[in-house]
């Protein structure tokens, strides 16, 4: 890229997909507090310990590199216009074998979040891709996700190709006080 094209060059152009690894589980906790603000389910929420809690679970499944696998954007440390110093987003993904049935081998986008700034430039996209290249060498034969039932939720999925099988439907344990 010439100079005459850097002042052109768009947020988020200068980011690339890494693994994740598990000393960047603060990242991924911090990146899930932040989806869970903005999209949390009914009868969910971050709680005081859960960024700590899901630190916690993000490294064991991190030193778990066969079972389950992230993906973080991060800035490129040779791009001359660094305007994000830290992660731009991330995506978790976890393969598995089903008890019974088949398709036995499956992928399941777990958490998905990219910062607002880079939204809608393909970003998510570069992370999406690289999951599922993950999925393709782990060779799992469906994919699935968890999602929220609001019409653009589900439309996105559908236009990836995802189909609805089962409803999730959750309620607040009888016994507990709110």
């Amino acid at each position: 890229m010439g100079p005459e094209s850097s002042s052109r060059r768009e947020e988020g152009e200068d980011l690339h997909v890494v693994e994740a690894q598990v000393r960047d589980a603060p990242a991924l906790a911090i990146f899930w507090e932040k989806l869970m603000r903005e999209e949390s389910p009914p009868h969910f929420r971050v709680g005081e310990d859960g960024v700590s809690r899901a630190e916690s679970a993000f490294r064991r499944m991190l030193a778990q590199p066969g079972s389950y696998r992230g993906y973080l954007l991060v800035p490129n440390p040779l791009a001359p216009e660094r305007r994000l110093p830290a992660p731009a987003g991330f995506i978790l993904g976890s393969v598995y074998e089903r008890l019974y049935g088949m398709p036995s081998r499956a992928g399941n986008i777990m958490h998905w979040y990219v910062e607002p700034e880079v939204r809608r430039k393909g970003q998510g996209e570069r992370l999406y891709q690289a999951l599922l290249r993950w999925f393709r060498e782990a060779n799992v034969e469906t994919v699935e996700v968890m999602a929220r039932t609001e019409a653009p939720r589900l439309s996105a999925w559908r236009r990836r190709g995802f189909s609805d099988v089962l409803s999730l439907l959750v309620m607040p344990a009888p016994w507990r006080q709110e």
